[in-house]
């Protein structure tokens, strides 16, 4: 036989042997593993979903001398009772003017502090760097939460960020002259639009300068009375012609939602603080606590108020807005509700004499796979979902009757037939 045909025949022949050998040895594999899941540390908040509704202490603003406003605060400002939140000029050229000759004042403050820094050199280069950074970092975080309000304000800080810079750095040796222009046109400004009234706050508190038509929709004082049919009937009213914003005063501002009964049993049982999440229109997370909760005789709904006292600019302007509501939040390994089982667990005590004593109880908890072998260990839950439970890897002394459980990261058995602690699985 051709030497060069015999070995093309031998290695097509020990191919299809090795083929062979790897489809046995998948086949086999396939047979023998049970579907498994790992362990894994997952962190979970218990949430309510609902539709919020918020009451404040809210007084209009009105203006009643005519004229043209510019205000003298910014949206989401905190003013005291009696400062002047706005003026009034009698032409928009004078508005304009007064509102250039603040601006004008604050980049001079500004300037007339760094040449004050420039004689002592107090900061180190390092420091600066970091205040133009962060600057930049809050303008790109106002401007991609949509906090336009603070824009101005941010550009200014990063000038004057750059200005100590150019100062720190010898590029700028004096700021006197700018100082002195400055004040030169803030003088001519002034002198040509005096204003023909001051708006001043009725109530310390945060000014607003929108207004929905809600502000007093329900009475602030009577919240403790306020019921589901009241919260559906809450009517819109509208606007004075010449309104110009609000006040929203004291400390406390309410947050009212419809829930479920089951829901509203939750937050009874939970009893504590919560945590309130407007997703639709602020990033924060807003503090608050239960200040009530009614549930109504043949009915599944129930109505829930939260109270807060935290407040912010994004705050101060919403309404109605869809809201999640946090209650605890849990830690623990994540284990899928299908591998959970009943089965007997064994521990081994000893008495006052050393006589040894075995105990068998049936408890809930899952098979592990390690290595080969199936074991049977005990769960402490800490929180259920709709398909999951969290488990507590360290239990308190006494939880657990074996006092054994579930590791980080082990291979739980999500299915399997006739399993048990300690079948070997081939």
């Amino acid at each position: 036989m051709d030497k060069l045909l015999f070995r093309r025949i031998l290695v097509a022949g020990l191919t299809a042997l090795a083929i062979i050998y790897v489809v046995y040895l998948l086949l086999s594999a396939n047979f023998n593993v049970v579907p498994t899941e790992n362990a894994e540390q997952v962190t979970v908040t218990d949430k309510i979903y609902s539709n919020g509704y918020i009451i404040r202490n809210e007084t209009y603003i009105n203006n009643n001398s005519g004229g043209v406003v510019s205000y003298n605060v910014d949206n989401g400002d905190e003013v005291q009772k009696g400062c002047s939140v706005a003026s009034v000029y009698s032409t928009e050229e004078d508005a304009v003017a007064r509102t250039k000759a603040a601006s004008l004042e604050q980049s001079m403050n500004d300037l007339t502090k760094l040449e004050q820094t420039r004689k002592s050199n107090t900061e180190g280069i390092e420091t600066i760097k970091n205040d133009i950074t962060s600057n930049l970092e809050t303008y790109l975080y106002n401007i991609n939460n949509g906090n336009f309000g603070k824009i101005d304000s941010n550009i200014s800080s990063i000038i004057n960020a750059v200005n100590h810079y150019q100062s720190f750095t010898g590029k700028t040796t004096s700021f006197k002259p700018e100082i002195a222009s400055l004040q030169a046109q803030i003088n001519e400004l002034k002198s040509s639009s005096d204003s023909i009234a001051e708006i001043n706050a009725p109530k310390a508190g945060y000014f607003v300068t929108s207004c929905d038509g809600y502000e007093n929709s329900y009475d602030y004082t009577k919240i403790g009375n306020l019921t589901l049919d009241n919260l559906k009937n809450i009517k819109k009213s509208n606007v004075p012609n010449n309104n110009i914003g609000k006040v929203i005063s004291g400390l406390n501002w309410y947050i009212a939602c419809e829930i479920t009964n089951d829901e509203a049993t939750d937050l009874t049982l939970w009893g504590d603080d919560v945590t309130i999440d407007f997703s639709d229109a602020s990033s924060n997370t807003v503090p608050a606590s239960i200040y009530k909760i009614v549930q109504y005789n043949n009915s599944d709904k129930a109505l829930a108020i939260f109270q807060c006292t935290y407040m912010d600019s994004s705050l101060s302007q919403i309404r109605q807005e869809p809201v999640e509501i946090g209650m605890g939040t849990y830690s623990g390994l994540r284990v899928n509700k299908k591998a959970i089982h009943d089965d007997y667990v064994e521990k081994t005590t000893y008495d006052d004499k050393g006589n040894e004593h075995k105990e068998s109880k049936k408890v809930q908890g899952v098979y592990v796979l390690y290595g080969s072998e199936v074991q049977f260990k005990e769960i402490s839950i800490l929180y259920a979902g709709n398909d999951f439970v969290l488990c507590d890897p360290s239990p308190a002394d006494g939880i657990l009757f074996s006092g054994e459980t579930i590791s980080l990261y082990d291979q739980v058995i999500m299915e399997g037939d006739d399993l048990y602690d300690g079948k070997v699985i081939k």
